[in-house]
């Protein structure tokens, strides 16, 4: 059985701004420049341990002598390179919401201009996905995500009225209330995901997996549920689905 992950980058993000350390770190280059400077001593330092006990075959004071002889222009390229490079893996999170605040201007640039065909927006929204940043009431109608790849995300009441999700991965994903009006899930993966409340009118789910899905009002009206998969009875072509009866798993929200 597929787990849900336990922990997000957005997630993790949300705990280390907690920390006044890393609050911080985000928000001044010369705290971050320090503290490279700081562990660049350190691991340089280390180093040179190594090199003089090594040579000198592990002598009673190879590892207290000499510590300041790492500060001198013979090691200050190294010195240099090394606190780069921390500085460099300390900015790794504002980079990545950079690199988020950009694929959220890519996705509004696709709805303004009604792009229709875009592997940009489908990487953007599974690494968005991934990533745990969720958008409710999401604009994605006419568009075509085939094969998209986004379990156990959130969008609840987005709009994916006409979208093409052919082979989709929406498995354990929460869709209250989404609008699917139109859409082609031919062979999506909606197993456990929470449909409640959503629509699929008209929508084609042929071959669809609907296991374990929660559809506590769900509206299947004049849907194509040919040979979809369920472990619960589908309503029939032009009724709704409504009612506690139809929904096998506890609310657990």
């Amino acid at each position: 059985m597929r787990q849900r992950p336990t922990s997000t980058w957005y997630d993790q993000e949300q705990r280390r701004r907690r920390s006044p350390f890393f609050r911080q770190l985000d928000r001044s280059f010369q705290f971050r420049v320090l503290i490279a400077a700081a562990c660049s001593f350190v691991l340089l330092s280390a180093v040179n341990r190594f090199e003089n006990c090594h040579r000198s075959r592990l002598a009673p004071d190879c590892l207290t002598s000499n510590y300041l002889e790492i500060i001198s222009i013979d090691n200050a390229e190294a010195f240099s390179i090394v606190a780069a490079a921390f500085v460099f893996i300390f900015e790794a999170g504002k980079r990545r919401e950079r690199e988020h605040h950009e694929m959220l201007d890519l996705l509004l640039a696709d709805r303004q201009t009604c792009t229709t065909n875009s592997l940009g927006r489908i990487r953007a929204l599974e690494d968005l996905s991934a990533a745990g940043i969720w958008q409710d009431d999401f604009d994605l109608q006419r568009a075509n995500l085939e094969g998209l790849h986004i379990p156990f995300s959130r969008w609840r009441g987005a709009n994916f009225s006409g979208t093409v999700l052919r082979h989709a991965d929406l498995h354990g994903v929460d869709l209250q209330v989404a609008d699917f009006s139109d859409a082609d899930l031919s062979g999506a993966d909606l197993s456990a995901a929470d449909l409640r409340g959503a629509s699929f009118l008209r929508a084609r789910l042929h071959q669809a997996d609907l296991r374990g899905a929660r559809l506590t009002g769900t509206d299947f009206q004049d849907a194509d549920l040919s040979q979809a998969l369920s472990d619960q009875p589908l309503p029939p072509s032009g009724a709704a689905a409504s009612g506690p009866t139809m929904d096998v798993l506890s609310d657990t929200t």
